[in-house]
């Protein structure tokens, strides 16, 4: 924390300032996004569909037992979301339109497919149309609050709440804070958010790691990278010691953690303290990224990681409404088959992958370009 503070006597200059990671397209975002999507849906395909699945080979259940932590991946998104967010808005800040712009452009990426999404639910009657108009006015992650008795809802639309919320304020509060004001308040969200969490998960078990003022300080963390790497007092050699700290500090603690039996998302410490070093640990690894990608191209072993960068909001929204459809048409005998449980993984994902990719062609790309048609979204 305290290198966050330190300022040199003078600013950096050249290819020594930590903007140098700022390239004209950054790769090493690309390869986390991929890569993020890939544990949620491994998260998805096995764990989180047979959490009892009865193993009797130890190798099979070691492999299926790693597949527990894929829900990390969200915490990765939110990471890249404040980063790549406050980047956008420092570096439009002196276009005209500064809102309209921001907002149009998020509204052309995001809501075509949200809401195609919402009415493919509808349609199928796989969510209840209660909590379908929930999600419509972005509080998938706040059901309860309009919602009242039982209703079927849609997994994975609670963390689009979480940044739909985030996008509603975050541009309001650059604009009246700057780039100084911004960062000495992502540095409280990330001192307060630990608090909070740690005490009300001591006092209930409610679900509190969908609420964005709970978590907004993993917002937070992207938003501060962002910052700093926009910032003439910090230098690359800099950044890249704060990278390797926040990868090694925070993984040393959650294995120490690990080790005296606190889960994440178990208890008062793992929530505050658990939680906060998993978020520090994706920021670390995308300074490192950064770091490491700002010159030398992606090797071609890692291209697959692009291809599923590329889609991977499509298929974040569309992966689980794929194993639903599955479910229905062939049963459940992937909760005690090891072969069923493969099969279904390859072939719901299989077709989710054959989807996304095709709405990233021909629905998500051509209405992005409608940006440079809209003269208040340029």
């Amino acid at each position: 924390m305290e290198m966050l503070l330190v300022r040199p006597e003078r600013p950096v200059s050249g290819p020594d300032q930590a903007s140098a990671v700022l390239t004209r397209h950054i790769p090493g975002v690309d390869l986390l996004r991929g890569t993020a999507i890939l544990t949620v849906i491994f998260f998805h395909g096995f764990f989180y569909s047979a959490p009892l699945f009865p193993w009797h080979n130890r190798f099979a259940e070691s492999l299926f037992n790693l597949t527990a932590f894929g829900w990390t991946g969200v915490n990765l998104f939110f990471t890249l979301s404040g980063f790549l967010i406050t980047g956008n808005l420092i570096d439009s800040v002196a276009k005209p339109n500064f809102y309209s712009r921001f907002y149009i452009r998020r509204a052309l990426r995001i809501l075509p497919a949200y809401f195609l999404v919402l009415i493919i639910l509808a349609v199928t009657r796989t969510a209840s149309l209660s909590y379908i108009a929930v999600c419509a006015l972005f509080l998938a992650n706040w059901p309860r609050l309009l919602l009242h008795g039982s209703f079927a809802i849609y997994p994975v639309l609670w963390s689009l709440a979480v940044e739909e919320q985030f996008y509603a304020v975050w541009p309001w509060l650059y604009r009246q804070l700057h780039k100084k004001g911004l960062l000495i308040l992502c540095l409280a969200m990330i001192l307060f958010c630990p608090v909070l969490r740690g005490v009300v998960i001591g006092l209930s078990k409610a679900d509190i790691f969908s609420k964005t003022f709970m978590i907004g300080d993993n917002l937070a963390v992207g938003a501060a990278i962002a910052i700093l790497c926009r910032s003439r007092r910090i230098s690359l050699r800099a950044l890249l010691n704060i990278g390797a700290a926040s990868v090694c500090i925070p993984g040393l603690i959650l294995l120490v953690l690990s080790n005296m039996g606190r889960t994440i998302k178990g208890d008062a410490i793992g929530a505050s303290l658990g939680y906060s070093m998993l978020e520090f640990l994706t920021g670390g690894l995308l300074i490192l990224m950064l770091y490491a990608y700002r010159k030398k191209p992606i090797q071609k072993g890692l291209g697959f990681l692009l291809f599923f960068g590329e889609i991977s909001y499509g298929l974040y929204l569309i992966h689980m409404l794929c194993e639903i459809f599955y479910d229905r048409i062939f049963g459940d005998g992937y909760l005690t088959h090891a072969s069923a449980l493969l099969f279904r993984f390859c072939i719901a994902n299989g077709v989710a992958i054959l989807l996304a990719t095709l709405s990233k062609r021909y629905f998500e790309n051509p209405i992005m370009r409608w940006k440079e048609r809209i003269p208040q979204a340029r």
